[in-house]
């Protein structure tokens, strides 16, 4: 059985030991941990292998063995590397060479040749610990930049293997990337995998230029597929990674956030009557008074520039106009993280809009990182060095505007900070997603809220509703603060509110399957023609949601639901309502389930869902919309199933009798014979003798033989999908229209489609779609992510779209 092998720098478990010499393991929160953990933990057959963390010269043989099997019962490897190891391999050419130089701070990188032999040496390692424990069939992920020569390793091992790598920060441009002494080899290396993974279309590119600059002797097919000289073909594409959406907005919910949020809210003076207001109103009284003539003895400074009481009477002069505001960030120090830019920003801020002087703090989480590293101790001394500056230009007695934390927090306290935040600033340099504003989002779930972000990050793809800012410009992102301070309640929240849906349905776990089930298609023979890559995909929902007046028709078995071996089985799932439903309530958008199933079981599954349905290939259709919604309509001109269906029906009964586990399914307008839980051996030979003898039996009846996937049905002549769905594609006036399918069947449909449409293969063989997709979970979730950019605002269902002509108003 197919098991998935995780490969990365870190497991995702810690170790801790106790008082009496036993081991124990504690999960780690965060990034890679989080969003693959699920899986790991889901699915008993998965191994994670990766650096421990421990220093095997500090312990015995013994111990290290006990520690071996501490994570191995948590089906996670550890690699132990010593002291001289990490610093060649992870301190040395991961951040001081790689880090740097993929965030475009090239002039930070440092080009040792000793740190790259470390790095290539431990890669080496990973390889040679991994190497007894593959089997057939397995699939490998490698994990970001510190494993960026492994996969060549392993592919020169495991030539047939499935291997996928992906990477979690940014990759530069050819002209930064080409500047690293190995840069060929560490090319060389990631494409030794069958799917490279990046967050965003613009880091494929960037990758993909590097490619053909460093390595013109390698060709790119349409696909975008790099064809390698040892024959296998790496595909590369955009994942954009997201969060555990429920762990944030149920985390920030718990009682210790909750309690964070309400003390943060009262330090900032948020609460009504709090004793920050009189506090803050009898300093500018006293301003005031010292401005006086005859005020107190410390008016004989008034003609002095006394910018303090300016400060303290403007902030008084607002208590009860300026609402007290909460603005948070969180992240590590680093210099790839703009802290100082984004300090200059607010100290611009209270300068050039002083009424905010009292009225808005400034929580500032920022955990120090790699003390021992000269750069990021100026960038602390730096970062030290402005808030005390902005602090003591603009304190009052009451308030402070910046609080300055400068240590690690647990995820509890860190969503009590999100929540309390009215305004995220969250404005990296560079930055490969930027989890940090997704988390923030999801703590404010259903809630107002403003994100002032980077344009320099993944998330700013997604996340369209945020203040959007170049990081280095100072007086854009003080303005774009300003706005989001300013912002309506109902405003914020309506933005939130759409993007929220979308970090819905893009969660970490979707991310990771999509991943995976990509890694599938790439590595399936006939999967990667016309594979739906990710700026395909872009484009698709960019139309969607520019579109008035939507059409999706979409297939059943084997595309929305997986083909079962008993087809009564294969009735829809809570989640697949829940998803039909949601789209096909969207104002402005028609949903129909055009399957081959008897009209009965489709009324009977679907009648109450908010969409339209076209049963038997075509024969009986139940519009959504218009005069006759609701009621299902035969097709005219169909020959009576009466005349037929006895003839057929025996010849049909012969073959359930030669093949077990077969059986005939009798539709209103069709016969079908099924062998999907046959043997294949008996059901195949019987499939082919059982179609001549119903080509004869039903010649000049105006019946047809179809083939589609194990089974064989007779059925009229003029019904087909690609008929039935044409009234609606030619008398709709849709602006968007999108078909999906599986089988031969289908194919009629999508050979209708307008070249402007879209139309989605799933599955293996030929086809005339546009486009192809694994299978039905890809189908799921590109509908629940289409459905996410509209859903937010839609009007009670109404229809704007023509009612079609067509055998649907015609009569049975």
């Amino acid at each position: 059985m197919s098991r998935l092998i995780i490969v990365s720098n870190r497991l995702p478990v810690s170790l801790e030991s106790s008082e009496d010499g036993s081991y124990s393991l504690r999960q780690n929160i965060g990034g890679l941990a989080t969003a693959i953990a699920p899986y790991h933990k889901a699915h008993r057959d998965c191994l994670w292998i990766g650096w421990s963390g421990v220093d095997p010269d500090q312990y015995s043989d013994e111990e290290l063995d006990r520690i071996r099997q501490a994570y191995k019962a948590n089906r996670c490897i550890p690699i132990f590397l010593s002291q001289d190891e990490i610093n060649g391999y992870y301190a040395g050419f991961s951040n001081n060479t790689l880090w740097p130089l993929f965030h475009d701070f090239s002039h930070e990188a440092q080009f040792n040749p000793g740190e790259w032999e470390t790095y290539r040496k431990v890669n080496m390692r990973f390889a040679q610990v991994i190497e007894p424990l593959v089997l057939k069939g397995d699939t490998i992920w490698i994990q970001d930049y510190h494993l960026m020569l492994l996969p060549k390793m392993l592919r020169e091992r495991y030539p047939q293997a499935s291997i996928g790598w992906f990477l979690h920060v940014p990759f530069p441009s050819a002209e930064i990337f080409r500047s690293l002494p190995w840069c060929r080899e560490i090319l060389e290396g990631v494409l030794g995998a069958d799917l490279v993974g990046f967050h965003t279309t613009d880091f494929v590119m960037s990758f993909l230029a590097s490619v053909h600059r460093l390595l013109p002797e390698l060709a790119v097919d349409r696909d975008g597929m790099v064809r390698m000289p040892d024959g296998h073909r790496a595909a590369v594409d955009a994942f954009p990674i997201g969060i555990d959406y429920n762990l944030y907005a149920r985390t920030a919910r718990s009682s210790l956030a909750r309690a964070m949020r309400r003390g943060i809210e009262e330090s900032a003076g948020k609460s009504t009557g709090h004793r920050y207001r009189s506090s803050v109103a009898a300093e500018g009284d006293a301003a005031t008074e010292a401005g006086k003539r005859d005020g107190a003895w410390w008016s004989r400074h008034r003609l002095e520039e006394l910018p303090e009481l300016t400060l303290a009477q403007s902030a008084a002069s607002s208590i009860g106009q300026k609402q007290n505001k909460v603005i948070v960030s969180v992240d590590r120090l680093d210099y790839t993280k703009g802290l100082p830019e984004r300090l200059k920003a607010f100290g611009r801020m209270l300068q050039k809009y002083p009424e905010w002087t009292g009225h808005v703090t400034y929580y500032l989480l920022a955990t120090p990182s790699r003390e021992d590293v000269e750069s990021y101790r100026r960038l602390k001394a730096q970062v030290d060095e402005l808030v005390g500056q902005i602090n003591g230009r603009y304190s009052l007695l009451a308030w402070t505007p910046i609080h300055y934390i400068t240590r690690s927090l647990s995820i509890k306290p860190v969503c009590g900070i999100y929540a309390a935040g009215d305004v995220a600033l969250v404005t990296p340099l560079r930055d490969g997603m930027n989890l940090v504003a997704k988390e923030y989002l999801a703590c404010h779930d259903g809630r107002e809220g403003s994100l002032v972000l980077s344009d320099m990050c993944g998330a700013a793809d997604e996340l369209t509703d945020a203040f959007i800012v170049n990081p280095y410009d100072i007086d854009m992102v003080c303005e774009a603060l300003h706005d989001a301070l300013e912002i309506s309640p109902e405003v914020a929240r309506s933005r939130n509110i759409r993007m929220q849906a979308r970090l819905k349905v893009r969660t970490a776990s979707n991310w990771c399957m999509s991943f995976l089930d990509t890694l599938r298609q790439v590595s399936t023979p006939g999967m990667t023609d016309r594979r739906l890559r990710m700026d395909t995909r872009n484009q698709m929902v960019d139309e969607w949601q520019k579109a008035s007046n939507r059409l999706i028709l979409c297939d059943y078995d084997g595309t929305l639901t997986p083909l079962v071996r008993n087809p009564d089985r294969a009735k829809p799932t809570k989640a697949i309502r829940q998803m039909l439903r949601q789209v096909g309530s969207q104002a402005g958008v028609d949903f129909y389930l055009v399957s081959g199933r008897s009209h009965e079981t489709m009324e009977q599954w679907f009648s109450d869902l908010p969409i339209g349905l076209i049963a038997e290939h075509g024969a009986w259709s139940k519009s959504v919309n218009g005069p006759d919604a609701g009621i299902w309509k035969r097709a005219p001109g169909l020959p009576e199933a009466e005349s037929w269906q006895p003839l057929v029906k025996p010849i049909m009964e012969e073959s359930v009798q030669r093949v077990p586990k077969s059986f005939v399914e009798v539709k209103a307008d069709a016969l079908a014979w099924h062998y999907r839980m046959s043997d294949a051996r008996l059901a195949e030979p019987e499939r082919d003798a059982l179609s001549s003898r119903l080509q004869e039996a039903v010649a000049g009846k105006g019946l047809m033989v179809m083939r589609n996937s194990k089974v064989l049905e007779v059925c009229p002549v003029a019904t087909s999908k690609g008929q039935a769905v044409l009234p609606w594609i030619t008398g709709g006036h849709y602006d968007f229209m999108l078909s999906l399918g599986d089988d031969a069947t289908d194919e009629t449909m999508f050979a209708v489609m307008p070249d402007s449409a879209w139309s989605l293969k799933i599955g293996t063989g030929a086809t005339k779609a546009r486009a192809r997709v694994l299978g039905p979970t890809a189908v799921q979730l590109l509908l629940r992510d289409l459905a996410a950019g509209t859903a937010v605002g839609a009007e009670p269902r109404t229809r704007t779209a023509g009612v079609p002509g067509g055998f649907a108003q015609g009569e049975s």
